[in-house]
């Protein structure tokens, strides 16, 4: 069969996808180069390939139910019903909508992380999610101020072994996403629509030294071997939600940074019986004026100064929720109903060298302000924040407080609204920050404000909807002290989306499927009988510092009645 033909099996919006991440604005198959065009129609590129290996993943989950679980047996029925073919984002977004056992098989977070440098600037292509990201403020020539963010999401589809028994490659087992913003202060809020591409297209490559990641034409760059930085970063995407599409291009240079700080606790935030996250940060990126520039619809700017933030994290159990491998915690776990999912997190950058990272895991006690979209705005939140201060050597700190979030704005814009709908959910618009006597007192008190007055909100190509956008820094008096970035994620309830993004139906049965349900009485019972024994009390006990909802053993709790 001619490829032209083969390709006929694609459909359009993963085609229009491959043509983003190669900088063409619509599929044009004549400008596709001839080393892709031998990819795509490689029979592991195809949509029943996609489908067969959702089928043996869901037939391996049938097969091999973990212990102290809920069952997904109807669930994963269900979706083999739909898996004779799929698109590279359907069995991306059904791999998203799997129970807590979908964590099994991927690479397990060690209990004792060992972070190095510069082995650990790669993606790691056997957890189950990752991401390279970078936010930060910048001024052009023009006198104007923007905030950038850019994104690799990475999601590793199956789990490795599998993966490798289907004869697929660690980097054709991924997909990848492209996320591109820019905020202009006082203005608009451009925000790209998300690409995805699949890791049998042959679009995204990565070499260890010099560092070199790339998604189709977009790049991260060292620019000398054996050193992350100096390093330049290029993209180009497209907003589809404005009147007519605009070209976002951001071409930094970064020629300097502090150095990298561990997250959490020695990078692990946290590690509980190989589920968690692995994290490390590098603050202040200097961007360097000779070389780097914005363009937005064609119109480049130049930009003079800028700084900007690092984030590295990989993670097995968080994309979907996934289950601990230890028999005793994941018992623990059924003892209560599950809370929502989701956080907001903080980065500042203040004028007098030091930095601020702290985070704030969604609580079931905030529930009432998640997934509100009538006309008037959720009332006054408060929430507890953890992480990191950084003193002007670069040295990291352990950091706590409270934050209040006072104003709130509506999602009213889509970065395609043809796939993405506008949900106009309320988002966090303003964010006043309490910290404790860890930080110095000049950086206890200090507020975020948008730099522009419009929401930001943007999607991933799971369905997921977030908030992401640069803000001004200041103290309690108004006075500016600094710039930071602020997100917020998981505001939107994307199931229903979710489900027609997988090409599943979008009916009351599936939903109730898929959707958050109380952990059933017979599993609940059998788990607290389980936790009586004196080998499961242990067990606990050694991982109740990182696990706080441990603390207490369940024996006693009974006999305090």
């Amino acid at each position: 069969m001619e490829n032209s033909a083969i390709l006929q099996n694609l459909d359009d919006q993963t085609k229009e996808e491959i043509a983003h991440a190669l900088w063409l604005p619509t599929w044009d198959e004549s400008l596709i180069p001839a080393e892709v065009l031998a990819l795509l129609v490689d029979p592991k590129n195809s949509p029943q390939a996609f489908g067969q290996r959702m089928e043996a993943r869901l037939r391996d989950l049938l097969e091999h139910p973990d212990s102290y679980t809920p069952s997904y047996r109807r669930r994963y029925q269900t979706m083999l019903a739909h898996c004779k073919a799929l698109s590279p984002q359907q069995a991306y977004v059904m791999s998203m909508l799997l129970g807590l056992d979908s964590s099994r098989g991927f690479q397990e977070i060690p209990e004792a992380p060992d972070i190095q440098f510069p082995r650990d600037h790669a993606p790691q292509l056997k957890y189950q999610v990752g991401w390279h990201f970078y936010v930060g403020s910048c001024r052009g020539e023009d006198g104007q101020e923007y905030g950038v963010e850019f994104m690799i999401w990475q999601a590793t589809l199956l789990p490795p072994p599998l993966a490798q028994s289907l004869g697929l490659t660690e980097m054709e087992n991924q997909i990848m996403e492209l996320h591109l913003a820019i905020s202009v202060a006082g203005g608009l809020h451009y925000r790209a629509r998300t690409s995805l591409v699949a890791g049998t297209t042959g679009l995204i490559s990565f070499q260890e030294d010099p560092f070199l990641y790339t998604f189709g034409r977009n790049t991260i760059r060292s620019l000398e071997k054996g050193r992350f930085f100096p390093q330049e970063l290029i993209s180009k995407a497209w907003d589809l939600g404005k009147e007519k599409p605009v070209q976002l291009d951001v071409h930094l240079v970064f020629d300097d940074a502090k150095p990298p700080f561990l997250e959490g606790k020695n990078g692990a935030c946290p590690s509980v019986a190989g589920v968690g996250t692995l994290y490390y940060s590098i603050p202040r990126l200097h961007l360097d004026p000779a070389a780097s520039s914005l363009a937005l619809d064609g119109m480049t700017v130049r930009l003079r100064e800028g700084t900007f933030w690092f984030d590295h994290q990989w993670c097995t159990g968080l994309a979907p929720a996934g289950n601990p491998r230890v028999e005793a915690i994941r018992a623990a776990k059924n003892l209560s109903d599950p809370g929502p999912g989701g956080w907001d997190w903080f980065m500042a950058h203040f004028q007098n060298g030091q930095e601020v990272t702290v985070a704030a895991p969604h609580t079931e006690a905030n529930k009432p302000f998640y997934n509100q979209s009538g006309p008037t705005p959720p009332g006054r939140m408060s929430a507890s924040v953890e992480g990191k201060w950084i003193d002007v050597d670069g040295t990291a700190h352990d950091a706590w407080g409270t934050l209040a979030v006072p104003q709130w704005v509506q999602a009213e814009h889509s970065p395609d609204p043809g796939l993405y709908p506008v949900t106009q959910v309320w988002y966090p618009d303003r964010w006043e920050f309490q910290l404790g006597p860890e930080v110095p007192e000049s950086l206890r008190c200090f507020h975020m404000v948008p730099i522009v007055q419009e929401g930001q909100a943007g999607y991933f190509a799971n369905g997921s909807q977030y908030s992401e956008g640069a803000v001004i820094l200041q103290d309690d008096q108004g006075k500016e002290i600094g710039r930071g970035f602020a997100e917020s994620v998981s505001y939107f309830d994307p199931t229903p989306l979710m489900l027609r993004l997988a090409g599943l139906p979008e009916t009351p049965e599936m939903l109730a499927l898929v959707g958050p349900s109380a952990t059933p009485f017979c599993l609940r019972l059998r788990s607290m009988l389980y936790l009586r024994r004196p080998d499961a009390q242990a067990v606990l006990a050694h991982w109740a510092p990182s696990f706080p909802g441990i603390h207490k053993p369940p024996a006693d709790e009974s006999k305090d009645g």
